[in-house]
């Protein structure tokens, strides 16, 4: 990850505009409800056809770099934001320490894509148990923190970052599976925060992406 400066921040105040968390909820239910549907597939006792089988463990290596993405970003920028603002309201260890543990276990999903299914199968789901717990903390403990404390503007900036770092080629699946996985008003929060690029690049590449899921899921 390129170093960036986090900017000077205070707290919000009472009465200013609260961050937008669409988009955390959305990523949230994206990488679990799809990390269970490919656990349900590679454990179904259908055998998987070549194409099939390339097709879902192709979506499974898409999903896993969308998991790396978004917690290597909480802890360059959402974390020193949340410190900035919350100061000593909040205590980020037990976050910070989840990610590290995370490391392992996406590695063991990553070395396994190309690998026995079964076994590939057991990686994800050790995986998705792991990010149930985490996510379901942040929501209810962290989430709070952010809405109480965190400047819309702040927050806004961190989510621009994050979308700059990743690359043209995870943006062509990220953007479309957001929409997937949202609501019909998430979808329009989400797309009225979006720049123009990234809405023509949503444009163009939903086609591509429900090939994908089809593929994988049937």
């Amino acid at each position: 990850m390129n170093t960036v400066r986090i900017p000077a921040v205070s707290p919000r105040h009472d009465g200013e505009r609260e961050p937008d968390l669409t988009s955390m909820y959305v990523i949230h239910r994206a990488m679990l409800t799809d990390l269970r549907r490919i656990t349900e597939v590679l454990g179904g006792k259908d055998p998987l056809t070549g194409g099939r089988n390339e097709a879902v463990r192709a979506y499974a290596g898409s999903v896993l770099t969308e998991v790396h993405h978004h917690h290597a970003n909480e802890d360059d920028l959402l974390w020193p934001i949340i410190e900035r603002t919350a100061g000593h309201a909040v205590d980020l260890d037990p976050y910070t320490d989840d990610h590290q543990a995370l490391g392992p276990v996406l590695d063991r999903c990553r070395a396994a894509l190309r690998g026995d299914r079964q076994v590939l199968r057991r990686c994800l789901a050790e995986l998705t148990d792991f990010l149930d717990e985490h996510i379901a903390e942040e929501e209810s403990d962290l989430f709070p923190i952010i809405t109480r404390f965190v400047p819309y503007d702040a927050y806004a900036w961190t989510e621009r970052q994050v979308a700059r770092r990743a690359s043209f080629g995870q943006l062509v699946f990220t953007a479309p599976w957001l929409l997937r996985h949202a609501t019909q008003e998430e979808g329009r929060r989400l797309l009225a925060g979006a720049g123009a690029p990234l809405r023509i690049l949503l444009a163009l590449t939903r086609g591509r992406y429900a090939r994908h899921e089809r593929a994988a899921f049937g």
